[in-house]
């Protein structure tokens, strides 16, 4: 049964840039990012409602799920809508994979004990940076169009959002209890839905009627409840019955699942520096996250 929720979740994380992309090709980014957190939280409303769980936060404590929202859910979906509009899902795949690799870095920096930096790890760490060069390394060259560099760009902040997002989440959730994961996760929504909705009504004309196929209705649905609100429900049951660490490992499938996915939808397939830019950052993650004995951790 593990296994089978872990392909569910990969494929919810991996279809999440192809939805992304049908949306962001009709709707303003932003308008497009409000409409998925909208979709979740309608999700979260309806399925609590039904349980009947208490979703209230004390006021003091809003700060926790406020903050943990804006770096796994407002701020990396807005960068996620508005770069998806210079590159193709593969790409956006291809950065999310790269979510354990900043995790790592982040946590050697602010939790120090079993992630901090080895020889080994550094190498990794190295070599997946490597990788990423190298998937960027077209849109750098004179000439190219400067909008695929700034959409690599936005999902490598989407990449950074959600590790800081993860690390953040240890130390003000996870090892503390002042707020249940219900209404946790509902405020997070709710404060992303509010924030974006200003933003939008700021920064973007509202979209009209007619710019919500059932094309776009789906793929809002597809990005807000199932790789979103449905991911999340499945990757809470993972680390239940794996533990974080194995959890993380569905992350490595993402990539795979959004090249299938704009391979069916586009009939576009990667370029060499994309494999070989991924296959760089497979084997960064492997050399970070190989448990290492406490003797080696010292060297």
């Amino acid at each position: 049964m593990s296994y089978v929720l872990a392909v569910c979740l990969a494929l919810c994380w991996g279809t999440a840039f192809l939805a992304t992309k049908n949306i962001v090709d009709v709707l303003p980014p932003y308008w497009g990012t409000f409409f998925r957190v909208l979709a979740g939280l309608i999700f979260f409303v309806v399925l609590y409602g039904a349980q009947r769980k208490d979703l209230r936060c004390p006021v003091k404590e809003l700060w926790r799920p406020w903050t943990i929202g804006l770096l796994l859910i407002l701020f990396p979906f807005a960068a996620i809508s508005w770069g998806q509009r210079f590159v193709a899902p593969t790409i956006g795949g291809i950065f999310n994979g790269t979510v354990p690799l900043w995790s790592f870095i982040a946590g050697a920096i602010l939790l120090k004990g079993v992630d901090r930096f080895t020889w080994r790890r550094a190498i990794g760490v190295l070599i997946g940076l490597g990788g990423l060069l190298i998937i960027m390394w077209p849109s750098l060259q004179i000439g190219s169009d400067p909008n695929v560099l700034y959409g690599c760009l936005a999902f490598l902040l989407m990449a950074w959002s959600y590790s800081l997002g993860n690390v953040l989440t240890k130390k003000i959730m996870v090892d503390n209890n002042s707020v249940a994961p219900e209404a946790n996760t509902f405020h997070q929504y709710l404060f992303s839905a509010v924030v974006l909705l200003v933003i939008s009504l700021v920064l973007e004309p509202v979209p009209s009627a007619a710019s919500f196929t059932p094309k776009v209705v789906i793929s809002i649905a597809s990005a807000g409840v199932f790789s979103s609100a449905v991911a999340f429900l499945l990757m809470v049951a993972l680390i239940r019955r794996w533990g974080a660490t194995r959890m993380a490992s569905v992350t490595y499938f993402t990539p795979v699942v959004a090249m299938i996915s704009d391979m069916i939808a586009f009939g576009r397939f990667p370029g060499s520096n994309e494999i070989i830019g991924l296959l760089f950052i497979f084997i960064s993650l492997f050399l970070i996250q190989k448990p290492v004995s406490p003797l080696q951790e010292n060297k």
